[in-house]
C-alpha cells in the first residue's frame, strides 16, 4: 500500500472534457503495443535497451541511425496519456525552458499509439536511491534541493507546473565530479492553471488529492501545488521515512489527516536531533510556510529558492558558537594579561623600594663622609651640629616615603588578586556548568532514541512473524484448494475421452454397416443397386475436445453428395 502512494497516478475526471463523444483518447486506455528495444522511432532513432519504466511509459537508451556514437535517452507514453491535452502545444512550452537544472527536451514526436520525446543521458542516481544509504545533511540538502527549485521557478516562468516533484524524479548528475541536481519527468507537466492533475498521492498537496478522489474545482489547481510538493520532499530528505508523516499511510484519508500535521508540526520532536534553539524554529517555521493547506499561503517558487538559505543556518549556528567560544578564550587571555601586567609593576615597585632604600645607605654613607669632613674643616661645635642636624632630617624624611611606597604597593596587590581569582573562578565555573549540561542533555536524546528504535524493531519484527505465518496458512490453504480442483479436472476429463472413444466406435461401425452390400429389399426396390455416399457423422458434443492425439472427425469426412437423400 505504500509503494502505491508513492507512485504516479493520473486523474482521468480532470481533462476538462464534459462530452463522452470527445472522450476518446481516455476512452482508449486499453493497452496499445508500444515499441520495444530493437524497434527504430521515426525512422531516426534505434531503441538500444530499457533505461527506466514508470507508470505511464518507458525510457529507452536510443541511438540515431546516421550518427550511432549520438545517444540519448528517449522516452515513450501512450497517446492515451495526453487525453484532452494539446500535446504540441505543451512541448513547445517545455523546450523554451532551457534551465540548466531541468531536463532539456531535445526532440519529439506522435503517432496515433504514442507520443516520444528525447533528452539527454546523464550518469549519476536519482535521489530516492541516494535517499536509501540515509537522510540528507543540511549542506547537502542545500546544494540540491536551491538549484532544482530555481529550475521550478523557470518551469513557471514559461507558463508550466510540474505537479509530481518526488525524490524519484530529482536526479543528481555528476559532472567532473561535482554535483548537478535536475529535475526529471515532464511528462505529466502542463500549463499553469489547466484542469488536468496528475501526481504522487504521498507528495501530493491538498488540492492535487481532492482532485483524485473526485472532487473537481473544490480548490484551483495553480502552480503553488509544486511548493507543496518540493517542501514534503525536503522534509522526507531530512528526517527519513520514519519521522516523515504519512509515510505508513494506508488509504488516502490517512494522508489527508497527515496534511494536518505537516503544515502544523511537520518536525517530530526525535527528528533531527543535533539542531536545536533559533535553527530548529526557523527550518519549521519554512516548512508550515511550504506545506501550508491553503495554496494561496505558500511562497511563489522564487521565494522559496530564497527561503532554503534556512538549510545553512544550522551551520552558520555552530560557526557563530565557535566565534562565542574564541571571544571568552580572548576575554580569558586578556585577564591573564592584566594579571601579568599587574604582576611586573609589581616587580617594578618592589624594585623601586630596593632602591630607594639602596639611596638611603648612600645617604647615611654620604652623611658620614659629610661628618667626618665637617670635624676636619670645622672646628666650631655649632656648625657640626647644624650639619648633623639636616642631615637626619633628611634621613627621617627618605624612610618615611619608603614606608609609605611599600603600603602603597600592598594595597595595590591586594586589589589585583582579589579581581584576578574571582572573574577565573566565575568564568570557569560558567563554562563548567555549560558542558555539563549540554553532555547530559545528549545522553538523555540518545537514551530516548535508543529505546524508541528497540521498540520500532521489535514491533517490526512481530508484525513482520505475525504476517509470514498468515501468508504461510493461505498458501496452504490455496493448495489444497488448487488439488482438489485439479483432481475434478482430471476426472473429467477421463470421462470425456471415453465418450469421445465410444463416438469414434460408433462412426467406425455406422461407416462399416454402409460400405458392407445390403440384399435386395422387395419393398424398396432399388436400395443396394447402386453406391452410395456414407452419411457425415454427427458432429461431437458441444464443449467437448477432440482427444490429444486423434484427429478431428471433421476434418476428414467428405461432404454429402446432392443426390444422397
Amino acid at each position: 500500500m505504500t509503494r502505491a502512494f508513492a507512485a504516479t497516478v493520473v486523474d482521468p475526471a480532470r481533462t476538462g472534457e464534459s462530452d463522452d463523444s470527445d472522450r476518446g483518447g481516455w476512452d482508449s486506455l486499453a493497452p496499445v503495443t508500444l515499441p520495444g528495444v530493437g524497434d527504430v522511432i521515426d525512422g531516426t532513432y534505434r531503441l538500444v535497451r530499457v533505461l527506466g519504466i514508470g507508470n505511464f511509459g518507458r525510457v529507452y537508451v536510443a541511438e540515431r541511425l546516421d550518427v550511432p556514437e549520438h545517444q540519448v535517452a528517449l522516452k515513450i507514453l501512450p497517446r492515451s496519456h495526453f487525453a484532452g491535452r494539446n500535446v504540441e502545444r505543451e512541448l513547445v512550452m517545455l523546450a523554451t525552458v532551457g534551465h540548466p537544472n531541468v531536463v532539456q527536451l531535445k526532440d519529439h514526436g506522435a503517432t496515433s499509439d504514442y507520443v516520444w520525446l528525447t533528452m539527454p543521458v546523464y550518469e549519476g542516481e536519482t535521489l530516492e536511491a541516494r535517499l536509501e544509504r540515509g537522510s540528507l545533511g543540511f549542506r547537502e540538502a542545500h546544494d540540491i534541493f536551491v538549484p532544482v527549485a530555481r529550475g521550478l521557478e523557470a518551469l513557471h516562468a514559461a507558463g508550466l507546473r510540474h505537479q509530481d516533484i518526488k525524490p524519484e524524479n530529482l536526479f543528481l548528475a555528476r559532472f567532473a565530479g561535482r554535483l548537478h541536481p535536475i529535475l526529471l519527468d515532464l511528462g505529466v507537466a502542463v500549463e499553469k492553471d489547466a484542469m488536468f492533475v496528475a501526481g504522487t498521492a504521498l507528495f501530493a498537496a491538498p488540492e492535487q488529492l481532492l482532485a483524485f478522489t473526485g472532487v473537481p474545482g473544490a480548490i484551483p489547481l495553480t502552480d503553488r501545488m509544486d511548493c507543496y510538493c518540493l517542501g514534503a520532499t525536503v522534509l522526507l530528505a531530512l528526517v527519513g521515512a520514519e519521522y516523515f508523516p504519512g509515510w505508513d499511510a494506508t488509504d488516502r484519508d490517512e494522508i489527508a489527516a497527515c496534511h494536518q500535521r505537516r503544515a502544523e508540526d511537520p518536525l517530530d520532536t526525535l527528528a533531527i536531533p543535533e539542531i536545536e534553539g533559533p535553527p530548529r524554529r526557523d527550518l519549521e517555521s519554512n516548512l508550515k510556510r511550504w506545506m501550508a493547506l491553503d495554496p494561496a499561503d505558500r511562497p511563489s517558487m522564487k521565494q522559496m529558492a530564497a527561503d532554503l538559505d534556512v538549510l545553512l543556518e544550522p551551520e552558520r549556528e555552530a560557526e557563530r558558537e565557535e566565534e562565542r567560544a574564541r571571544e571568552r578564550q580572548r576575554r580569558q587571555l586578556s585577564w591573564m594579561r592584566m594579571g601579568a601586567i599587574a604582576s611586573i609593576f609589581g616587580v617594578g615597585v618592589l624594585g623601586a623600594i630596593v632602591w630607594g632604600k639602596r639611596e638611603t645607605i648612600r645617604l647615611a654613607s654620604a652623611l658620614d663622609e659629610a661628618k667626618a669632613e665637617g670635624e676636619e674643616r670645622f672646628g666650631d661645635l655649632r656648625v657640626c651640629t647644624a650639619s648633623y642636624g639636616v642631615a637626619r632630617g633628611q634621613l627621617v624624611s627618605c624612610v618615611s616615603d619608603r614606608e609609605q611606597d611599600k603600603l602603597d604597593h600592598q594595597q595595590r596587590l591586594a586589589v589585583l588578586a582579589e579581581s584576578e581569582g574571582q572573574s577565573c573562578e566565575a568564568a570557569i565555573a560558567d563554562k563548567t556548568f555549560g558542558i555539563e549540561q549540554k553532555h547530559k542533555k545528549a545522553l538523555e536524546l540518545l537514551d530516548a532514541d535508543f529505546t524508541t528504535r528497540i521498540n520500532a524493531c521489535e514491533t517490526s519484527h512481530q508484525r513482520t512473524e505475525t504476517q509470514l505465518e498468515s501468508e504461510r496458512d493461505a498458501m496452504a490453504q490455496e493448495r489444497a484448494e488448487l488439488e482438489i480442483l485439479a483432481d475434478q479436472r482430471a476426472q473429467e476429463l477421463e470421462a470425456l475421452q471415453r465418450t469421445n472413444d465410444r463416438c469414434l466406435s460408433d462412426r467406425a461401425a455406422c461407416l462399416l454397416q454402409k460400405r458392407s452390400p445390403t440384399p435386395l429389399d422387395p419393398t424398396n426396390p432399388g436400395v443396394g443397386d447402386a453406391p452410395t455416399e456414407p452419411a457425415p457423422p454427427s458432429p461431437p458434443a458441444s464443449g467437448s475436445p477432440p482427444a490429444k492425439g486423434t484427429a478431428d472427425p471433421w476434418d476428414d469426412a467428405p461432404a454429402p453428395s446432392p443426390q444422397e437423400p
